[in-house]
């Protein structure tokens, strides 16, 4: 993995304040965050950064539309259920 941008700093819309790249390459799971674009694209060519470094699978994963909300509470809220289940 390329590590040149790592140490540049920008600001995240997200979190509301600077940080450096090498959070954002690595904020989803061990990917970039689905932003990336958006906040680096005058800093550097992210997108370039993007295509050589990903696989069509990570990219896909990087930029698919996060779940909705109630739907990662619900998910929550189930995985608690199962394992209070387990442990009696």
């Amino acid at each position: 993995m390329v590590k040149k941008y790592d140490k540049k700093e920008g600001y995240c819309r997200m979190l509301g304040h600077f940080l450096i790249f090498k959070y954002c390459k690595t904020v989803n799971k061990g990917l970039p965050c689905g932003r990336v674009l958006d906040c680096w694209f005058q800093t550097f060519p992210v997108q370039d950064f993007i295509n050589e470094n990903y696989s069509t699978e990570d990219r896909k994963k990087i930029f698919e539309p996060p779940k909705a909300k109630v739907l990662t509470l619900t998910e929550i809220l189930e995985q608690a259920q199962q394992r209070l289940k387990e442990n009696k």
